[in-house]
């Protein structure tokens, strides 16, 4: 063999080469996560063991597997001699498909396997007899390592007899091989280490000052992981300090708050004034003073440039990215074009700004003093947003999200827990409801008789999975009182509410006693009589700590306008609140209730309705981000509960419209 494979592996070998040594693609992933987040291997494997998604065998320890990733990490070049990730490591975090980047990587830094799938790619067919991939092997190695490592990845399935080829995942990979990026690696690590900023321009900034080579937005925007990993050389695996990423950031930030200078600058009337010449230009003279024929647009936009500053010869100063894409020029080609017209003195400010000393008239422009001012006070914000984004910066090894995810699932398995969830619903229950209520539903129709009679035996032989809306609401209600949580906040999003809510209120002033927090979302264009009964069957049952309750409202209308007394309200289009959600605190020990059911007496007892009751920590975090990022949008209008005492007779609008 060509290479020391560690003891533990080639044990597993001399087995049998066709066992799998319990590694697959998802798996090396999941070590890669354990890397990233510092977790134990064995126990961060657990998972997949458990789940069988490594189908390993039973004598196979936890230790041999996670060997055997910590060898085929190191072989991949995903980790340093030190244990910690390397840039492709980190690129296979960043990917959007991290099981394909594993297998790129295989073929990109193992020989062996590239030559296998270049093989099989020539290949018409999708099985071959053993005895045929007998050929292809060259070693030892091939036999013992490459090929069961190829049926690890999934791109083969071995049989005593045959092997199944993967052709579509086989091809996908050669295509990957054969396409390049002109964004270097080291730059595509960055970018995806910047996961906490949004503007691909800003990215394609702090990178191009790490690299010295330009990075533009558009390379930001599609240039992927997978592109990098199929791309970067054989060399040593290595690992760009976090420090050089942070001076890079550190550097375009003290650029960035210069450039904002500038601009301000641009915008000071009594920077300059501009020599307003009594020579004219013409469309004509125009034409002539640009090459390669240039567009009515872009003569027009000159003309207007020209006329603007004329008019106002204080406005010395005009941002390059309100010309440069309307006349199709780069900045200094723009430049020493309107430079070389007669009349114009002016000069390029670090590819910013064209700062004017004189112009000529131009009397068939237009005043456009308002555009280009407003140009400069877009380019001055978009400095001083992106100054406090990098001063706020997180570099990440991993996205956040997703390591949550790994961590939860690790935890969870680990301790033997299966967060509970339920099918809840709402139909017509007779036991509920009680006789005199369900005689009064059935009447004398007997078809109604068979109804309830129907009901009850759909309820008696249900399957154990499934729950009332009111036994969930009042288990996570419960969950509260019942539980020490760390956050003691309620969250409950409804449109429509009534005198259910007195039905546990008994239990929110218990919750409230104990320093909950109510927060309550629901839509804004209630009628009179609606605001008077959250009132009453809300806050009339809460007697004390009335100051932890806070109601916020969620209404819009699909066109702005404002209100005035003369609107006519069937004008209004409106959206707003329609989600039914509650939830109970933290994800990690909170739950989360979701479905049609509105918070009223027909959805709780009567309608057909229908959702979900979980006490699983992803969901019940991606239950609370959404109420939490609507609570937000909702933050103008928030009640003051003292003016719910008197409510006046008039028609209630969101604050935007009023």
């Amino acid at each position: 063999m060509t290479r020391n494979l560690p003891d533990a592996i080639h044990d597993l070998q001399t087995r049998s080469p066709e066992e799998l040594w319990g590694v697959s693609a998802e798996s090396l992933y999941l070590a890669v996560c354990a890397v990233a987040t510092d977790t134990d291997f064995s126990h961060a494997l657990r998972p997949y063991r458990l789940a069988a998604v490594l189908q390993t065998n039973d004598e196979r320890t936890r230790e041999t597997v996670a060997d055997a990733h910590r060898f085929l990490l190191s072989e991949f070049g995903l980790v340093t001699a030190g244990g910690e990730l390397t840039d492709c490591g980190r690129l296979v975090l960043a990917a959007e498909r991290p099981c394909d980047a594993i297998r790129l990587v295989a073929a990109r830094r193992l020989p062996n396997v590239q030559r296998f799938l270049r093989e099989f790619d020539t290949i018409e067919t999708d099985r071959l007899p053993r005895s045929e991939l007998e050929t292809l092997l060259r070693d030892t190695e091939d036999k013992v390592f490459i090929t069961p490592l190829l049926a690890s990845l999934a791109f083969v399935d071995l049989y005593p007899e045959g092997v199944v080829l993967d052709s579509d995942l086989i091809t996908q990979t050669i295509d990957q091989l054969e396409r390049h990026t002109t964004c270097p690696s080291t730059a595509i690590t960055l970018i995806t280490a910047l996961t906490t900023l949004d503007d691909h321009r800003l990215i394609a900034r702090v990178t191009t000052t790490y690299t010295d080579a330009t990075v533009t937005p558009t390379e930001v925007d599609q240039t992927t992981a997978l592109d990098a990993l199929g791309t970067i050389e054989h060399d040593p695996p290595a690992r760009t300090p976090i420090a050089e990423f942070s001076d890079a950031i550190e550097d375009t930030r003290v650029a960035v708050a210069n450039d904002a200078k500038t601009f301000e600058t641009a915008l000071d009337p009594e920077d300059h004034s501009v020599e307003c010449d009594d020579m004219t230009v013409d469309s004509n003279l125009l034409a002539d003073a640009f090459s390669n024929n240039p567009s009515d647009e872009a003569i027009t936009t000159t003309l207007n440039l020209f006329a603007t500053i004329h008019a106002h010869p204080t406005l010395h100063s005009v941002a390059i990215p309100s010309l440069t894409d309307t006349l199709g020029l780069d900045p200094y080609p723009l430049y020493r074009t309107l430079s070389d017209i007669s009349g114009v003195d002016c000069s390029l400010r670090d590819d910013l700004l064209l700062t004017f000393d004189a112009v000529p008239a131009a009397p068939e422009g237009t005043d456009h003093y308002d555009s280009f001012r407003d140009d400069l006070f877009d380019a001055l914000h978009t400095r001083l947003s992106w100054y406090d984004a990098l001063t706020d910066v997180t570099l990440r090894e991993t996205p956040q999200e997703r390591a949550d995810i790994i961590e939860s699932l690790v935890m969870g398995v680990n301790d033997d827990v299966v967060a509970p969830t339920y099918f809840v619903y709402t139909l017509p229950d007779p036991d509920a409801l009680g006789k005199e209520r369900m005689e009064k539903y059935v009447g004398d129709q007997p078809a109604l008789r068979q109804e309830r009679a129907r009901l009850k035996r759909w309820k008696d032989q249900r399957d154990n999975d499934l729950r009332r809306f009111t036994e969930m609401t009042d288990r996570l209600f419960a969950r509260g009182q019942e539980h020490d949580l760390d956050e003691r906040v309620i969250r409950i999003m409804t449109p429509y509410d009534d005198e259910t809510f007195s039905e546990y209120s008994s239990q929110l002033r218990s919750l409230l006693r104990e320093g909950y927090e109510l927060r309550l979302l629901t839509r804004h264009t209630k009628q009179r009589w609606e605001w008077e009964r959250l009132r009453d069957n809300l806050l009339g049952d809460l007697e004390e700590n009335r100051e932890n309750v806070t109601i916020r409202t969620y209404s819009r209308y699909k066109k702005y306008q404002r209100i005035t007394s003369e609107t006519d309200e069937t004008d209004l289009t409106e959206f707003g609140i329609h989600a039914k959600l509650q939830t109970i605190g933290h994800p990690t020990e909170g739950a989360a209730l979701l479905g049609s059911a509105n918070f009223v007496e027909n959805s709780y007892n009567w309608n057909p309705e229908c959702g979900v009751y979980t006490e699983n920590s992803n969901f019940v975090a991606a239950a609370i981000d959404f109420f939490d990022h609507v609570w937000e949008l909702a933050a103008a209008d928030e009640i003051d509960l003292t003016s719910l005492q008197d409510i006046p007779r008039r028609s209630f609008y969101p604050s935007y419209y009023t």
